[in-house]
């Protein structure tokens, strides 16, 4: 566990000093490549290689680079100290006619999460409607691969879990909530779909960690220190207010109960409060997927009409853009130019390399 901790501060200090330092652009078919060698190399069969490695780039492509390649090295150290199985033996139980558990057995979070995400998908054509649970599971990344992969296959796909307390409650001093994600996609038939992948605390507390580093003040009301009391400077900070801050946070905490009740409670696995908030390396953690059919509810043509008049409508207001916006713009990008990677997780990707007998790519 330790080495997972200095593994997680390794990935911190490389977000505080990624934007201050050079950077690297590197083709994202190669650090896919890159990303499944590693990984068998540390003991993944290729189920989870692949998963994992196409969860990761979903997340450097579309911009959520906390949760992109850079967490490589923290992986491949899950792996070889145990922490996670790398040959876990996934199975699926259908509960109900539109319901399935699917047991991660103690692997990586990404392979059962898409698994869900497929059966749920399943079902849906059948029912209308199909969900999923996920036990047994760890870390699986950004939310929103897994309703990307719904809405890409007709589906509005929606995912949520909570993760460790490091979040007040809303007038609270004790952290309760985690940055718990809440991710929904649907499908636009001619182009990108709506994406929603948003955290449910105010802030990120890497900003926080960049934001010591550079001597900045924060804004008011994303961060309490010692005392509980609200501050500004980010040396005192110590936890994270919820979505919504001073005023209105009472909403991001709700959000952020609604992840601990379907990815907690419903799957019967690790609460917020039952999770280190300082690390990603828990395990018996539990994901919900649901996807849904637009067809039961109205004609295909119709809906894809519909879609489109919103995100379209969005063109006429300048310097605004739909959910998902932001991701579509770095994944043009990405594409053309390569992911951008940080001469501090260039570094750790480097010595992953060596320990793993290859070399990183260019």
């Amino acid at each position: 566990m330790i080495r997972v901790l200095l593994a997680i501060l390794g990935l911190w200090l490389s977000c505080i000093y990624g934007a201050a330092m050079a950077e690297t652009r590197i083709p994202a078919e190669r650090l896919l490549e890159f990303s499944k060698t590693v990984l068998a190399a540390a003991g993944a069969d290729q189920d989870s290689t692949e998963a994992t490695s196409y969860a990761l780039l979903h997340a450097s492509l579309h911009g959520v680079d906390t949760h992109g390649f850079r967490l490589l090295p923290f992986y491949a150290d899950c792996l070889r100290t145990g922490l996670v199985k790398g040959a876990p033996q996934i199975r699926v139980n259908l509960q109900r006619r539109a319901a399935v558990v699917v047991d991660a057995d103690g692997g990586f979070g990404h392979l059962p999460s898409y698994r869900a995400m497929d059966e749920a998908c399943a079902l849906a054509r059948d029912c209308g409607i199909g969900m999923a649970c996920v036990i047994n599971s760890t870390h699986f990344g950004a939310a929103g691969a897994y309703a990307l992969a719904a809405a890409n296959a007709g589906f509005i796909g929606f995912v949520t879990c909570n993760s460790g307390a490091f979040v007040i409650p809303h007038g609270g001093i004790r952290p309760m909530h985690g940055t718990s994600p809440i991710a929904l996609a649907a499908p636009r038939p001619d182009g990108n779909p709506f994406l929603l992948d948003m955290a449910t605390s105010s802030f990120a507390w890497n900003r926080v960690l960049r934001f010591r580093s550079e001597g900045r003040t924060l804004p008011d009301g994303v961060a309490i220190d010692a005392e509980g009391r609200f501050t500004r400077d980010p040396h005192a900070a110590r936890a994270l207010a919820p979505l919504g801050g001073i005023d209105f946070g009472f909403k991001g905490a709700a959000l952020a109960g609604l992840a601990d009740v379907l990815g907690g409670a419903l799957t019967g696995m690790r609460l917020s409060i039952e999770q280190d908030g300082l690390a990603l390396g828990d395990t018996k953690l539990g994901h919900f997927v649901m996807a849904i059919d637009p067809t039961t509810f109205i004609a295909q043509a119709m809906f894809g009409e519909r879609m489109a008049t919103y995100l379209d409508s969005f063109a006429g207001e300048p310097a605004t853009m739909p959910a998902g916006g932001p991701e579509w713009i770095a994944r043009r990008d990405r594409e053309s130019n390569g992911i951008p990677v940080p001469d501090g997780v260039r570094g750790e990707l480097e010595e992953l390399a060596r320990s793993c007998g290859t070399s990183l790519p260019v």
